[in-house]
């Protein structure tokens, strides 16, 4: 931990990593299934990366949506998260899930110290409410502008255009398209763990995304926990 001039600790500044899973009927079977498999498997590394870097905070939280969004998980210390299953019903009211997303950027909420929350969209279809108005709410925050949002399609049903608008930066990094287990497994991992570890080793003076280098997408290559090819279930 750093120190201030006059010799007391500095306070860790904070990153935030949200998880924004669409449980909408079509998401059951395989696909739910994975979302909780990848999760899962993200802790042990980010709690490594938590540990690595004793200058950020690192907290994570769930949030859930189909007929309206719904916080799945209360803001958790990686060392203490325990992540549980989601299920499937109604809906894709990313919109909500947007607005409610906005809900917890607000200055009161992050303060002026925070690094760039990380958050990580999960979708197989398109909104079923106004997904428009929940963008605008998000991106009326300052941190909602600031965040690395990251977007991951589930299949290729998904609607790519709506994702790209959430991304931070959707020419460079635009929608992750998953058509088969592995590469969901693949993809959450990778948003999750090692964005998170770019963003918390920038700690820089105007907490701009833009400052942020993200690592290089996974392509073809076999991560740890991954799917086993020839067992892989396609979506």
């Amino acid at each position: 931990m750093g120190f201030d001039e006059i010799g007391s600790a500095v306070s860790k500044r904070d990153l935030k990593i949200y998880w924004l899973v669409d449980v909408s009927y079509s998401m059951s079977g395989e696909k739910i299934a994975t979302v909780n498999r990848a999760i899962k498997a993200c802790i042990g590394p980010l709690k490594d990366a938590s540990y690595d870097n004793p200058e950020a905070k690192m907290c994570v939280r769930a949030m859930k949506f189909s007929v309206g969004a719904i916080w799945h998980t209360i803001e958790t210390p990686i060392e203490d998260f325990v992540w549980y299953d989601l299920e499937t019903n109604g809906y894709t009211d990313t919109g909500a899930a947007l607005k409610l997303m906005a809900d917890e950027l607000t200055m009161e909420k992050m303060g002026n110290r925070a690094l760039p929350p990380v958050i990580i969209l999960l979708s197989d279809g398109e909104a079923t409410d106004d997904y428009e108005a929940g963008l605008s709410k998000l991106l009326s925050q300052r941190w909602g502008q600031k965040s690395v949002r990251i977007a991951i399609a589930i299949g290729n049903d998904a609607n790519i255009k709506e994702l790209a608008k959430f991304c931070s930066n959707p020419l460079e990094n635009p929608p992750l398209v998953a058509d088969k287990a592995s590469d969901l497994v693949k993809y959450i991992k990778w948003a999750s763990i090692e964005v998170s570890k770019s963003v918390s080793h920038s700690i820089i003076g105007d907490n701009s995304n833009s400052n942020v280098k993200l690592p290089p997408i996974p392509d073809n290559q076999v991560m740890i926990g991954s799917a086993d090819d020839s067992e892989d279930e396609i979506f």
